[in-house]
């Protein structure tokens, strides 16, 4: 018996699709690569030119303008702030002519006198103040004059029938002082120094607490003792506590402008020491008032 052979199967041909496909991406890549050395070659031959024949024109080629420019770019993001050095204090100047000690002493006086002048022009305007109903302690004097005087020219005027409540006295910013034995008793105004119901010294009030610091460096080592007063008006204990913490307020900062070699106190009497009866308003102001005793 003859056995019929199975027929093999032929091998599978390419397509020609696929192998289309193949060629056209070969010949991309060989046309990427040809386009790549050959521009690689045009730029060497051309960087070489122009070193061998530089061009005379003094314009800056494209090439170079737009690197600059990148680079210029990328360098503003890092620049460090210039810095900003803060002020030199000033110096005080010297005087131009030699002082005797004759001299010294008196201009010495007249400067007293002149801050103690300045210190009642203070008062007074804290009191015109107090009674339009502003306040401005921080701003010059001068300015504060000239918005008070255009703030009165252009108050309305008050009828006959408005109230006929008289006006708070103006406030004196002298300190007053009285030698009681072998004690320095030198008294201020607490309007001046303070704000209504306030224990924080007034912006300026220090230039006030000034003009004791001669007094007390003249006893070296005293006892001075910053005691406090208040008006009849309030509770007692309220009295009490705002006479000591005003007390306390003085006495801290006279004690760190002159320094600790003094036996330093703080008292507050509230109203239990009035220096005039409390039965007016001009009284009550009176007896508002911080007393500083400086005993050798």
């Amino acid at each position: 018996m003859t056995q019929s052979a199975k027929p093999r199967p032929k091998p599978s041909q390419p397509s020609p699709r696929r192998f289309r496909g193949f060629l056209f991406f070969g010949t991309m890549v060989f046309n990427l690569l040809l386009l790549g050395v050959g521009s690689s070659i045009a730029w060497l031959v051309g960087m070489a030119v122009a070193q061998v024949y530089p061009n005379s024109s003094s314009e800056v080629p494209l090439t170079q303008q737009l690197l600059n420019q990148f680079q210029h770019q990328g360098s503003q993001g890092i620049v460090p702030p210039p810095m900003v050095s803060p002020p030199a204090p000033q110096p005080i100047p010297a005087p131009s002519q030699r002082l005797t000690d004759p001299q010294r002493q008196q201009l010495r006086i007249q400067l007293q006198q002149l801050q103690g002048q300045l210190n009642t022009l203070i008062g007074r305007t804290a009191a015109v103040e107090s009674q339009l109903g502003a306040s401005r302690p921080t701003e010059p004097l001068e300015e504060r004059l000239q918005i008070l005087e255009q703030q009165l020219a252009s108050a309305p005027p008050i009828s006959g029938s408005g109230s006929n409540k008289p006006a708070p006295p103006p406030i004196s910013a002298t300190p007053e002082r009285r030698q009681s034995s072998n004690t320095l008793v030198v008294t201020f105004p607490s309007d001046v120094l303070f704000d209504v119901g306030s224990t924080i010294l007034r912006p300026g009030a220090n230039v006030i607490l000034d003009t004791i610091i001669a007094d007390i460096k003249t006893y070296k080592g005293s006892a001075v003792r910053v005691m406090g007063h208040t008006d009849n008006q309030g509770s007692s204990q309220q009295n009490l506590d705002l006479s000591f913490s005003r007390a306390e307020a003085v006495m801290k900062y006279l004690s760190e402008a002159i320094g600790t070699e003094y036996h330093w106190a703080a008292i507050g009497y509230g109203a239990n020491r009035p220096a005039v009866n409390n039965n007016s308003a001009n009284n009550r102001q009176l007896n508002r008032r911080i007393e500083v005793a400086i005993t050798p």
